[in-house]
């Protein structure tokens, strides 16, 4: 049975928490604080802008499928080869204010000013490109983000990404290494996130809380008693976004 929660129940119940321990509240994005990709959305607007081609996309494609591997798709932001940081910042930042601010969930809003409120460190973790995640940081009003940095060589990007890439188990790598510099207790902490592969990191606190689960992390979630909440009416990626 799916438990819906709300954000009075969790302020009812974990009030009691002592104030002055540096805890935190530790938010994953895509899917969770936001219904649909961060960088898919950001690739179909520098479609729309004209500042990718179709062929840039095609290229990008057929490299994926030759090395046939999810990890060198995850590291590998071709499309972004050659182009200057500065210009791709800011439209980032446009991109964030024209096209994904409307999809944050009104739930995740909520609850990340409720932490806040209970003095709680609010973090955002997430694998999406860190030019997209800092707009969500600042949006929100969250004190720490760990996104996936771009590799930059003489003001342009070199298309990959660089560094531990934040998904899955690396999340919670990233967790143990944040916790570890801002003497965070992890231990009386939240965490939110909506896949499978985020169940690494929700088990390293005290208050794990599912959001949209996939069907793998929903079966997690009921396996180890971690409520489940609903923040959008759907729990995938559709792809309306893309082009859109």
């Amino acid at each position: 049975m799916i438990t819906l929660i709300d954000t009075t129940y969790l302020g009812q119940r974990y009030h009691n928490l002592e104030v002055n321990m540096r805890t935190c509240a530790i938010f994953d994005l895509d899917g969770t604080i936001i219904n649909n990709s961060s960088e898919r959305t950001f690739v179909g607007y520098l479609l729309y802008r004209r500042e990718l081609s179709l062929a840039n996309l095609a290229n990008w494609a057929l490299y994926l499928l030759k090395t046939r591997s999810l990890h060198n798709a995850k590291m590998n932001k071709i499309y972004l080869r050659d182009k200057d940081y500065g210009h791709i910042q800011l439209l980032a930042q446009k991109c964030f204010h024209e096209r994904l601010v409307r999809h944050i969930s009104k739930k995740a809003v909520d609850l990340i000013q409720m932490h806040k409120a209970q003095g709680r460190i609010v973090v955002l973790l997430s694998g999406s490109l860190d030019i997209l995640v800092t707009n969500f940081k600042e949006y929100l009003g969250m004190d720490l983000m760990i996104g996936y940095p771009l590799e930059i060589k003489d003001g342009v990007f070199t298309g990959y990404a660089t560094g531990l890439q934040p998904h899955g188990k690396n999340k919670a790598i990233l967790a143990k290494q944040l916790a570890e510099e801002y003497k965070l207790d992890l231990s009386h902490s939240y965490a939110y996130g909506n896949h499978y592969s985020d169940a690494y990191q929700l088990s390293l606190v005290k208050y794990p809380v599912v959001v949209n689960p996939d069907r793998k992390l929903r079966r997690i979630a009921n396996e180890n008693g971690w409520p489940i909440e609903i923040f959008h009416n759907t729990s995938y990626f559709s792809t309306k976004f893309f082009l859109r």
